[in-house]
């Protein structure tokens, strides 16, 4: 019932039907589905249910078709969030809010930030989509430090370096 270069998958479902006079009668329903991969398109087929003659046999032939889509992904725009230097927050203080707010930051990269903004006057703690910026700059914001965010594309350098516009 199948080629060579097919590969044939065949459940058996077995069912039980009672007949009139209360003896169980047992019928055998045999699917087979046929994988292709010899129509020259990557196991393709024109996609339509083909029913061979055989009684019982039924082959699906169901066409792989690439995702083409036409639309360009509009690529967001990376958000920073900046921290803003202050005359009233220890480093320590600064290092564990740091790490509570923004789990990707540990205590290492929590205390370069202080010594950049403590230098600078502010310093890019992370990027991120501006969702998740948001929520950074109000986390930080509760815990008393002064934080913002801006678009990737008011920063002229790249990376995290300083907060410079």
């Amino acid at each position: 019932a199948s080629s060579s270069s097919s590969s044939t998958l065949a459940p058996t479902f077995v069912s039980k039907h009672n007949t009139h006079d209360g003896k169980s009668k047992k019928r055998q329903l045999i699917t087979v589905l046929h994988m292709s991969d010899d129509s020259g398109g990557g196991g393709g087929g024109s996609g339509a249910v083909e029913k061979s003659k055989k009684k019982g046999l039924t082959t699906i032939t169901i066409d792989r078709t690439e995702l083409a889509s036409k639309q360009e992904e509009k690529k967001e725009e990376q958000w920073r969030v900046v921290l803003h230097n202050d005359e009233v927050h220890t480093f320590n203080y600064v290092i564990q809010s740091l790490c509570k707010v923004i789990g990707t930051v540990d205590r290492k990269r929590a205390f370069d930030i202080c010594v950049l903004t403590h230098g600078s006057g502010k310093a890019t703690i992370t990027q991120t989509w501006k969702d998740q910026a948001m929520k950074y700059c109000f986390g930080l914001q509760r815990q008393g430090l002064t934080a913002s965010i801006a678009p990737e594309s008011r920063f002229s350098g790249g990376g995290d370096s300083g907060g410079g516009d």
